[in-house]
């Protein structure tokens, strides 16, 4: 399936709030047990508030002379405090095991999601990864599966304590007031109606709020990563207006969510005053009757307070669920996106590759039918090394994402020792394909642990030989602490050379049979180059190479080269043959200054 920002956008828009809801609540599956003895630890938690009104009914009609529960009036009132006290104690305690519990089952949810996220992240293709800016995923996987706990921790357990509470007050009026009951019972639909508006209201701020963050974070994680072109061309000034511009799409989408509930509440707290009043115009005229007792009266006028209590809370739940509710969305629709390129039980698995490569009749395109490859058609035999060359734009670099099935053609075949790569398992091309970038990436760590990426089952003098085989050791034993040397955010106390030999020493340490290089000398100076170039002839043994290069210096030895222009490939041969052709090659080759060595040739 294709997808775009746009389209992921309106996606996050349509998912229906019970579709959103099932997806968060199968992560409450494996904690069911705890999470069930909580709710009903907190179902006793609030009959035992609930019904302190009712003791508190009984003492007053005990004092006001209308009621005995033993002879003595001292027992009597003796037995309903320390119910009271008791039974007080004991919720509290409870309420403190159900809080403390439902943080740790939140937390643990969260933790769940986070590493499922994380990993489903990664499994997608380059071309799925695109449709976002980085900065968006990262706010998916922190902030909106931090929002996820708060559903769990906070929002349902609430809204179940709540609705047991109003039920509680409702059957407990009917018990002893009779009728009275249908009074808070007129209110619910009313309570409901305004609540269906706010949260449909909410929604759309909520909305907008989650976006305005996460293009943000997009900016910030961008503006951060070019800090170094920023000062260079000063242009801080205008980051610091485009700062702004994001800042106040987030004020100003908080303030209007803020003042829906600026008006929201006020209008409950009408509701609960009407309502108070209702009760008072009733209870009074039946009190001073005698039709009810002090108590009764009491208890009618306590419930009308704490009727309207657990209303607003859920209100306020409700509220908060909306955020949540923003939150799985973005959540969701990522986890919705299925993988372009997944492994199966039927992919073949082979220790290892022989190293012949076969292109035939490939198109791609990024985008539509745009195509960057047209009809490329080649032939890698086993053992051998093949470069492509051409100008910036023809193709080269596709080559590369597609052999590693970084990407998909939409025509064509690719083949690895006659064997469609599409039939190979991901692990298995990722084991045998070895791959040096034009950009090198550093994480920030160790030399060493950049070398093995983490793998405590590559050895020290696996380490150590394949960084003097790449000539990686001339410049890590000058270190004070060698291997162990810290390696900062993207490698940033490195050159460009040393960075690239440590990608080559990395890539050597997995023992790949195959290994592709696109541009991996393009970026660096003339003393890292000739190291490279010998490290090149070094392990041109370990099999097929196929190497991307403006420079062609680096390729003269190849075996054969492919001069690609506009998609296609229109010569090939080996440097010699080229050169004699006198076509494109040819001319690469002269711009770059080595017309004596076309006359020795």
């Amino acid at each position: 399936m294709n997808y775009d920002s746009e389209i992921l956008e309106s996606k996050e828009h349509s998912l229906k709030d019970i579709v959103l809801l099932k997806s968060m609540v199968k992560y409450l599956k494996k904690y069911t047990n705890k999470f069930l003895l909580v709710i009903f630890l907190d179902i006793i938690v609030t009959v035992a508030f609930t019904m302190e009104s009712v003791i508190l009914k009984y003492l007053t009609d005990i004092l006001s002379g209308t009621f005995l529960l033993f002879d003595s009036l001292t027992y009597s009132v003796i037995f309903f405090v320390l119910l009271d006290l008791v039974s007080m104690t004991i919720a509290g305690v409870l309420a403190y095991f159900c809080s403390m519990t439902l943080k740790k089952i939140g937390q643990y949810i969260v933790a769940d999601l986070r590493r499922d996220l994380f990993a489903h992240i990664l499994s997608l293709s380059a071309k799925q990864m695109k449709i976002m800016k980085i900065g968006s995923f990262v706010t998916r996987v922190t902030n909106d599966t931090q929002n996820i706990s708060s559903f769990f921790t906070d929002i349902l357990p609430q809204v179940l304590r709540a609705s047991f509470t109003l039920i509680i007050i409702i059957i407990m009026t009917f018990i002893f007031l009779k009728l009275y009951g249908f009074i808070y019972l007129a209110f619910i639909p009313f309570v409901f109606l305004f609540s269906y508006i706010f949260r449909r209201k909410a929604r759309v701020y909520y909305r907008s709020e989650k976006a305005s963050i996460s293009r943000m974070n997009s900016f910030l994680s961008e503006s951060f990563t070019g800090i170094k072109v920023t000062k260079s061309y000063g242009r801080e000034d205008r980051k610091e207006i485009e700062f702004i511009e994001h800042n106040d799409a987030i004020y100003n989408s908080f303030i209007r969510s803020q003042n829906l509930f600026a008006l929201f509440y006020p209008l409950m707290y009408l509701l609960q005053m009407i309502c108070v009043l209702i009760v008072l115009a009733f209870g009074i005229p039946s009190a001073l009757a005698l039709t009810i007792s002090i108590g009764d009266f009491q208890l009618l006028y306590s419930y009308s307070l704490q009727f309207f209590s657990p209303v607003q809370t859920i209100t306020q739940q409700l509220n908060m669920l909306q955020n949540v509710i923003t939150s799985g969305e973005r959540i969701v629709n990522i986890l919705n996106m299925e993988p372009e390129i997944v492994s199966t039980p039927k992919d073949v698995d082979v220790p290892t590759f022989k190293g012949k490569i076969e292109f035939k009749h490939v198109y791609f395109a990024y985008e539509g039918e745009d195509y960057v490859l047209k009809d490329v058609s080649f032939i890698i035999p086993e053992g051998k090394t093949a470069a492509f060359v051409g100008a910036t734009g023809a193709g080269k670099s596709t080559i590369i994402s597609l052999i590693t099935r970084t990407y998909i053609p939409q025509k064509g075949q690719i083949l690895i020792d006659d064997i469609d790569i599409s039939n190979y398992s991901l692990e298995c091309l990722r084991r045998n394909i070895g791959i040096m970038l034009q950009d090198v990436f550093l994480f920030s760590g160790t030399i060493k642990s950049n070398i093995t990426l983490d793998d405590e089952n590559i050895s020290d003098s696996e380490v150590i030989n394949c960084s003097k085989e790449v000539g990686a050791d001339i410049f890590i034993n000058r270190l004070e602490k060698g291997y162990e040397s810290e390696v900062k955010e993207r490698g940033d106390n490195f050159s460009s050379g040393q960075k690239q030999l440590l990608s080559f020493a990395r890539t050597l340490v997995y023992h790949p049979s195959m290994i592709l290089l696109d541009e991996a000398t393009a970026n660096i100076d003339t003393e890292s180059e000739n190291i490279i170039q010998s490290s090149l002839e070094k392990i041109r043994k370990i099999g097929t190479m196929v190497i991307v290069a403006h420079r062609l210096s680096t390729i003269k030895n190849a075996d054969i080269i492919f001069v690609v222009s506009k998609g296609e490939i229109i010569e090939s041969g080996d440097h010699q043959q080229l050169l004699k052709n006198r076509g494109i090659y040819y001319n690469l080759y002269r711009l770059q200054n080595l017309e004596k060595d076309i006359k020795e040739a």
